[in-house]
């Protein structure tokens, strides 16, 4: 027979309470039957009590005992003082538990309590799911409601819905009938207006009232929030200006302005502001100036404001009427709307100030001096189309410029400006790139837009090219760049295809002008347009491709195959080497040019259409699969693409030609990086047009920068070198 350790026993097992105005008490006895020392406590629980946290509805006293020797009697008074069951009215069952944690043993006894209706029982309670319900105009809400009838009889209640009583529909019904002792779920449908001027976007805070026939109430509260809803619209009154407004055809210095009237409309629920703004306009010549009588237009929902526009426009003396286009750029402040026709475009018609008839008879009788000297000048001297490249030799007493015209020509650096020298290589196809043969300079190989490669001899005029490099396989694949080897054996190709060749051209190779030669070795390039080639590294054994996806590729060309006895043969990716860590782009992004320096083979400098220059140290990825270092990296100030970069032979000076028509030379430290007071670079030269190429040569304290450009010119700058400068 099992005796327990814990003897107990409680003083009633029915008691009965009224909330509010009476408790009920019991004794509970407890005896130490085991032979050691223990503590004991009571806990009470109620069948179907779930509160979280647990409702103070009782009382202990003492709370616990401690220690209690064996054979002894402990006594403990429970005082009940409110309902174990929010609401609850009738019969439960209370558990009371007698627990010792050094014994390891309970003992349960089992009391009915009678709860009977009080003062303070609430017989409703009203319960929501959330507190925070939300939709947009014009919709219906149904706002789930739960409803509590705590007492024993059933109730009629009375609902409302203060905060949103306007809102409901005639599908609610305002009578609720009540079960006693039960929960009762409801919906309660909620219209919002569709009209915005009267469902602005807010909280609206609403309470779910329920009143019985007694004028008992129970409410539950939340929040109905009105989200944004619409638009903004805006519109130009007048889209087509003119200056001056009237008598365009004579004389009129004065009138330099015009205006115009922008009207916004908010066709939403929620109050906004409309920032209004402009962006400039690229028609060269011209410069305006946009003033608005409110930039910052706050409008309520359903509201509209006309806003006056001052449009003054610098007009130019001579010329003839332009047409400026002006885009009103606008701006919500608060971007969970639209804004419908966010730019308004004007056009503006800005006459000059001397009308065209008066320039006319101004300029005719220097017609005839001016055709001669724009022949002498344009058609005899210069370039007839966009410059492509152009070339310092050795010495830098000559430049080679090639062009889209089919010509290539050579120039003579005087102290400050080119003259033309020698003839003119006519060719039957538009050059892409040219570039002088690094051993004397008396050669130049040339790039054509049909994939052709030819080698012209500069000591002999001929009319035919001393040597035609074409592959069978990459007919009409045009020439991207082009580069020498150092011994002026090899000459490697980039094409638009993605193949990278590498022809011979050694003096044994004479001769050897036939309408397709292979050449020795070819990398191909899947789904890639080569951008620029350049060697590097010792002995010029890496191949640095960039192009496009600003992928930039090192292929060590000269691994496997010598530059004499190498086979034709067609290279995948395997032995090259890409260059991870530069910032990846899309089949639009391009590193457009690559640079290095004589006397730091392992430098190499990067440019791409974004407008990045980037600076790599390649001592540490070429013979090792690590992370190329970057030395330095910026932006050019306007963000403009870059079409062409030079590094001048002591890596001191970068020179950067940008499509936005600006010529930027970088000092550099030793260690690659600008010098603080550089860091915007300094403008050399700026244009209306995009340079295409660009060349340095540093001659004793003097920078000679040569550059090419889409408006047919080759020009020279010649100045003093910055007192920066670097010592490799």
């Amino acid at each position: 027979m099992v005796v327990s350790v814990i003897q107990s026993r409680i003083s009633t097992t029915e008691l009965t309470i009224k909330p509010g105005q009476a408790i009920a008490t019991f004794d509970v006895e407890v005896i130490n039957n085991s032979n050691r020392h223990a503590s004991f406590y009571i806990v009470l629980t109620a069948t179907g009590a779930t509160d979280q946290p647990p409702r103070c509805w009782y009382r202990l006293s003492p709370m616990s005992s401690s220690m209690v020797p064996p054979g002894t009697r402990s006594t403990y008074q429970a005082s009940i003082i409110d309902t174990p069951l929010q609401g609850f009215v009738g019969l439960a069952n209370i558990t009371v538990r007698i627990i010792s944690p050094e014994l390891h043993s309970e003992e349960r006894h089992v009391l009915r309590l009678r709860v009977a209706p009080g003062l303070g029982t609430a017989a409703l309670t009203v319960e929501l799911p959330t507190s925070t319900f939300q939709d947009y105009p014009g919709q219906l809400v149904e706002i789930p409601a739960r409803i509590y009838n705590g007492s024993r009889n059933p109730i009629t209640g009375t609902l409302s819905c203060p905060g949103l009583d306007d809102w409901l529909t005639d599908q609610c019904s305002r009578q609720v009938m009540l079960l006693p002792n039960r929960w009762q779920d409801l919906l309660v449908p909620c219209q919002i207006p569709e009209e915005m001027s009267l469902a602005h976007s807010q909280d609206y805070p609403f309470q779910i009232v329920v009143v019985d026939e007694d004028g008992t109430s129970a409410m539950a509260s939340g929040v109905l929030s009105v989200l944004p809803l619409g638009h903004c619209a805006l519109t130009a009154v007048d889209t087509v200006l003119r200056l001056p407004p009237s008598r365009w055809w004579w004389p009129n210095r004065q009138c330099d302005t015009t205006h115009t009237q922008l009207q916004v409309t908010n066709h939403s629920n929620l109050t906004n502001v409309v920032h209004l703004g402009s962006t400039p306009d690229d028609k060269p010549g011209l410069s305006y100036t946009v003033a608005f009588e409110d930039q910052a237009v706050s409008l309520p929902p359903g509201q509209a404001k006309t806003v006056d526009t001052i449009i003054e426009v610098k007009r130019p003396w001579f010329g003839w009427v332009r047409t400026l286009w002006i885009d009103l750029q606008n701006q919500l402040e608060d971007s969970r709307l639209d804004l419908q026709d966010e730019t308004a475009i004007l056009k503006v018609k800005v006459a000059p100030i001397l009308p065209r008839w008066l320039q006319l008879g101004m300029l005719l009788w220097l017609v005839g001096a001016i055709a001669g000297v724009w022949f002498w000048t344009v058609h005899r001297q210069h370039h007839h189309q966009l410059v492509s490249s152009v070339q310092f030799n050795g010495v830098g007493d000559r430049v080679v410029s090639s062009s889209a015209d089919q010509t290539i020509r050579q120039w003579q650096v005087k102290q400050w400006s080119l003259r033309p020298f020698n003839s003119i290589i006519q060719l039957n196809k538009a050059v892409r790139v040219s570039q002088y043969r690094p051993v004397d300079n008396n050669q130049l190989v040339v790039g054509l837009e049909n994939g052709e490669i030819q080698i012209w001899d500069l000591l002999q005029f001929s009319r035919e090219p001393r040597q035609t490099l074409v592959s069978g396989q990459q007919v009409d694949d045009r020439v991207m760049a082009l580069t020498f080897s150092a011994d002026s054996r090899s000459v490697f190709s980039g094409h638009g295809s993605g193949r990278v060749n590498r022809w011979y051209v050694g003096p044994d190779s004479d001769g050897q002008n036939s309408v397709t030669q292979e050449p020795v070795q070819q990398l191909t390039l899947p789904d890639f347009s080569v951008s620029d080639l350049i060697l590097m590294g010792k002995d010029q054994t890496i191949l640095a491709i960039a192009g496009r996806y600003n992928k930039l590729i090192l292929w060590p060309w000269s691994d496997k195959h010598s530059a004499l006895d190498a086979q034709t043969e067609d290279f995948q990716t395997d032995n090259t080497v890409t260059v991870t860590n530069y910032p990846t782009g899309g089949k639009d992004d391009y590193i457009t040019s690559v640079a290095t320096a004589e006397q730091n083979p392992l430098r190499l400098i990067t440019a791409d259409n974004q407008g990045r220059i980037m600076v790599w140290n390649l001592a540490g990825c070429v013979d090792q699969p690590n992370e190329c270092a970057i030395v330095d990296q910026w932006i050019v100030p306007t963000q403009a693409p870059i079409r062409d970069i030079a590094l001048s032979a002591n890596g001191c000076y970068l020179v950067s030609a940008s499509d936005d028509g600006q010529l930027i030379l970088w000092p550099l430290t030793n260690q690659g990086r600008r010098f603080n007071k550089y860091l915007q670079g300094q403008t050399i030269k700026r244009i209306n047009t995009g340079f295409n190429s660009v060349d340095i040569k540093v001659m004793q304290k003097y920078n000679l920068i040569t550059s090419g450009a889409d408006d047919s010119q080759v020009r020279m700058h010649r100045f003093k070198a910055p007192t920066q400068t670097c010592l490799l």
